[in-house]
């Protein structure tokens, strides 16, 4: 079995992501906050991606609102340091690594954007200390493929729902009525992973909503399968 390095590996997408991926051969080794093992640490995340082919790094802070500048910067930034590290030490073929629709500035009314639909060749303007730090840690992704030749696969979600949250959602208070099925999202990891795909790309996953996925589709043939319950 193919062993993959899941940081936040017991988190909303990490754990949705583990189970597609046993699902198909694959080989998930865990790593999480909540079961002592943190990004922060350089030594752990070594230790953990030993004997990996491949790492998907969704550990991180999540939101502005979960910690303080400097406990987000620390962890997804520093934190993606580590993983890439990591992957570098040990020969990792390839990083899926997530990011956010949010590195374009335009949540919770930090911006407006140019034009619809947003697409991921749109600049990147987010400056709040979230999507500030995956920003920052895109382009380390894109530098370091640039020098180790390691392929990293950035995905960027929108609002992430399942279930239990889209049965109590509506559209209307959702910002630009735009979210993504976290069923739909690990998909999305299983071929980011599994695909043909050399260099460095990112791409948006978004189901509803005036986002360009076509970056995903061509590169992944992937296709959201929810939308909103009418």
């Amino acid at each position: 079995m193919r062993r993959v390095l899941v940081t936040g590996s017991s988190g909303q997408v990490g754990a949705a992501a583990c189970a597609v991926l046993e699902a198909a051969g694959w080989n998930p080794s865990r790593f999480d906050l909540v079961e002592g093992q943190d990004v922060r640490d350089g030594s752990a995340v070594f230790d953990a991606a030993a004997g990996c082919e491949a790492i998907v790094h969704a550990g991180a802070i999540a939101h502005d609102s979960a910690g303080t500048p400097d406990e987000i910067v620390a962890t997804n930034v520093l934190g993606t340091w580590h993983v890439l590290s990591a992957a570098e030490a040990h020969g990792v073929d390839r990083l899926v690594y997530f990011s956010s629709g949010q590195v374009f500035g335009f949540a919770d009314g930090e911006g407006t954007p140019d034009s619809f639909p947003i697409n991921d060749s749109f600049p990147l303007r987010a400056a709040r200390p979230y999507g500030m730090s995956k920003r920052l840690a895109e382009a380390m992704c894109e530098m370091w493929t640039a020098r180790t030749g390691i392929s990293t696969v950035v995905l960027r979600p929108v609002m992430i729902l399942d279930d239990a949250t889209l049965a109590r959602t509506n559209e209307a208070d959702v910002e630009f009525g735009a979210f993504v099925h976290v069923d739909d999202v690990a998909a999305a990891v299983r071929l980011a992973l599994e695909s043909p795909i050399e260099g460095h790309i990112r791409m948006i996953l978004c189901g509803p909503g005036p986002f360009d996925t076509s970056v995903a589709e061509t590169t992944l043939g992937w296709r959201p399968t929810r939308a909103w319950q009418s």
